[in-house]
């Protein structure tokens, strides 16, 4: 990814963190990556998953505090979707998913997927 990035004149920096300090936002990145599984049901995961963490709390709203309370409101009223708090944060800008897979598990020792 780094000699990818240097073909277009970025410098790609990469840094190891963690747990604890990737999850709270504690460094001082541009970009942060990191994996997610939502285990069913799904409707309920993401939406807890975007609000609940504090890294992505900051970054779905770029910093808007009035903004990331407006959805928290929404999504407690149930008056806003997952899907539709997905597509506020994505398309904002400031949430944007890199790679897409879904994958269920068809038994505790195996799992199965499609893309």
């Amino acid at each position: 990814m780094q000699e990818i990035m240097r073909q277009q004149g970025i410098l790609l920096e990469g840094v190891e963190l963690n747990y604890d300090d990737w999850a709270n936002g504690k460094a001082n990145v541009d970009l942060w990556l990191g994996t997610v599984n939502f285990p069913i049901p799904e409707e309920w995961n993401v939406g807890t998953w975007l609000l609940g963490s504090p890294l992505l709390r900051h970054a779905i709203s770029g910093g808007d505090d009035a903004l990331l309370a407006q959805w928290e409101t929404q999504w407690h009223a149930e008056t806003i979707s997952a899907e539709q708090l997905v597509r506020e944060t994505t398309r904002s800008g400031w949430l944007q998913p890199l790679f897409h897979h879904w994958m269920r598990l068809k038994s505790p020792t195996g799992p199965g997927g499609s893309t």
